[in-house]
């Protein structure tokens, strides 16, 4: 009689995987992964990997799901926590400038894969379902700081996309700089930026 799969063995292997395949990306970045490189950094058997993901581009696409993911997570923690809109889009911009060593990492990888999306529509999808997120969750935010009185009337998802914008064009212009560029600089630019754009009182 053949043993069932276990799922929850089959998740773990899964996601160790997608997690050796991100090292690997930090490393080497999207054009340097490979299937090969991935099992050797994961101590598994080309043959397991293959059964989780068939392409090196179905790895692609599951470790940039992967990643997305656990960035939403971050976000809707704060967006859920009993803080005023205020304090919770401070703390927002806060963890999207993490830290020079975790910034660097994340827009290497995420600026790799925004280069594949731009010419492929499944990768594309799925960022633009990233962003869709991001927007959705900080409109609401801004929706609810206006009815509190602690911004100015402007349009929520047009605010949102703003602060996006932001966000990403600053870390884009601080990762061109050299090394020792501080990441601080840029983050307290983003928050003077949009708290004008708001008039927070």
């Amino acid at each position: 009689m053949s043993r069932r799969p276990d799922p929850v063995l089959a998740g773990r292997r899964r996601e160790a995987l997608i997690k050796a395949g991100y090292a690997e990306i930090l490393d080497k970045g999207v054009p340097g992964l490979t299937i090969d490189g991935v099992v050797a950094r994961a101590e598994t058997s080309k043959g397991g990997a293959l059964y989780y993901f068939s392409t090196r581009d179905d790895l692609l696409y599951a470790i940039l799901e992967w990643l997305l993911a656990e960035l939403n997570h971050t976000l809707d923690d704060i967006a859920h926590s009993d803080a005023p809109p205020r304090a919770q889009l401070s703390s927002e911009i806060e963890v999207l400038f993490h830290s020079a060593e975790v910034n660097r990492k994340l827009y290497r990888v995420l600026f790799d894969y925004v280069a594949l999306a731009s010419r492929t529509d499944r990768y594309r999808t799925l960022v633009n379902q990233f962003f869709g997120a991001c927007v959705r969750r900080d409109a609401e935010m801004i929706e609810e700081g206006i009815r509190r009185h602690e911004f100015r009337r402007v349009d929520p998802a047009a605010a949102a996309s703003t602060l996006r914008a932001l966000v990403d064009g600053y870390c884009m212009q601080w990762l061109m700089c050299p090394d020792d560029a501080p990441l601080e600089t840029y983050r307290e630019r983003c928050k003077t930026v949009f708290s004008s754009y708001l008039r927070i009182v």
